[in-house]
């Protein structure tokens, strides 16, 4: 606003310095002259007092009521935003960023926080070629770090909608250390994107082992399925039972289960994992499930796995079949653990004639209690895996037994 007035000024002394010169007298013309020059000099002062006035009124209006036209504007902008309903909006947005900001920081107190950048680099900005498994929440990639060190990043599918699970899996494998589950790294929240970083599982999921897409694929002997049995068993008693977790999982499959260097298995997938009483927000109450049918919901799906690492079931079966469908697998399967000779219709062929026929019956009884119908009959897994290391046991006295006959033969 200053700036246009000093050039309106600058204008206005232009204009009387042209006035002054036209206006003034010669004093050796005669009386008519000088009469024409007055009358113009008249009108030119007229007409300068005009743009004069003109000038300062301009001015005046733009330099104090332009100036609060924008300030009423402004203010009447504030008066909407601050409207009842425009508030309370703000104020829960505000709410919910201090909220993020909170849980964000708790979360940090228990696992590495990682950038996207970083995460980005090591992926080769998630190239499709570094894709190791494809689940519910998200896809799985291969992370190569300096060192010749990899870790697993899983990149949720939408992040939004599955800001409930990624919570729920990352508070649980962040407090439950366990051998048989899956450790946790890293998370990143960043940019609308939400990630998970575990350690490598360099033999992938027991699904690709057990039903692999080339024929001549190797396959897992049968005490390396004992042993799979054995510590997916374990880690499931430890989450329901140890110390007061109570935790169930609801998603146990093959496809949850990674696989170390040794084939230790690692139960992963906690996206839809429950606590039975929790008072956590970031964990999902059971309250409209009852605490016996969640728990028993565990041991049917870990009793699918059983039937599944001996090939009896078809790993595309619906573990949450209905009552009907239970039972008449219950019912196929307990036929077959009651004889042998339903066994080699069933069973994976690689398995049988190796002297593990008797081990493979026990197995499938221990999968059959594991399916029944009525759940009050279905064990815990506390028991699941105590009937599993009596298999164990039985082998290791088998073994002494066979060693004992040796040394005799060579005596």
């Amino acid at each position: 606003m200053a700036v246009g007035g000093a050039k309106l000024a600058l204008l206005l002394i232009h204009i009387l310095s042209v006035a002054g010169k036209t206006c003034s007298f010669d004093y050796g013309s005669d009386d008519h002259e000088h009469r024409k020059k007055l009358d113009s000099s008249l009108k030119s002062g007229f007409l300068i007092g005009y743009v004069f006035s003109s000038v300062s009124i301009i001015t005046i209006f733009m330099s104090c009521c332009v100036p609060w036209a924008r300030l009423l504007k402004r203010k009447g902008k504030e008066v909407m935003m601050k409207t009842p309903m425009m508030t309370s909006l703000m104020e829960r947005q505000e709410k919910k960023r201090k909220e993020a900001n909170v849980q964000n920081s708790e979360l940090e107190k228990m696992v590495t926080r990682t950038s996207f950048a970083a995460l980005n680099i090591a992926t080769r900005s998630f190239d499709q070629d570094n894709v190791i498994g494809v689940g519910k929440m998200g896809t799985m990639y291969r992370a190569a770090h300096r060192y010749d060190l990899f870790t697993a990043v899983k990149r949720l599918h939408d992040s939004q909608h599955l800001g409930k699970q990624f919570r729920s899996e990352l508070i649980i494998l962040a407090k439950f250390r366990h051998m048989n589950i899956i450790p946790l790294l890293g998370f990143c929240i960043e940019s609308g994107e939400r990630l998970l970083v575990y350690k490598y599982m360099p033999n992938g999921n027991l699904h690709d082992w057990l039903h692999p897409v080339k024929c001549n694929a190797e396959k897992l002997d049968w005490h390396v399925r004992v042993k799979i049995a054995i510590g997916v068993a374990r880690g499931l008693a430890w989450l329901h039972d140890f110390n007061n977790f109570l935790i169930v999982h609801l998603d146990i499959c093959s496809r949850s289960i990674l696989l170390d260097k040794y084939f230790v298995p690692k139960i992963s997938n906690f996206g839809g994992a429950m606590h039975r009483r929790s008072n956590d927000k970031g964990l999902i109450a059971s309250s409209k499930i009852g605490e016996l049918e969640l728990i028993k919901q565990d041991v049917y799906q870990f009793g699918i796995l059983l039937l599944e690492l001996i090939a009896v079931h078809d790993p595309d079966h619906n573990s949450k079949s209905s009552h009907t469908l239970e039972e008449n697998l219950f019912e196929r399967i307990a036929h077959l653990s009651s004889s042998s000779s339903g066994l080699y219709h069933a069973v994976d062929k690689s398995l049988l004639g190796q002297g593990f026929d008797g081990e493979i019956l026990h197995f499938l009884k221990i999968a059959s209690s594991c399916i029944h119908p009525i759940l009050d009959q279905r064990p815990t897994m506390l028991q699941a895996f105590q009937m599993l290391m009596v298999l164990r046991g039985e082998r290791e006295r088998e073994r002494e037994r066979e060693r004992e006959r040796e040394i005799h033969r060579k005596s």
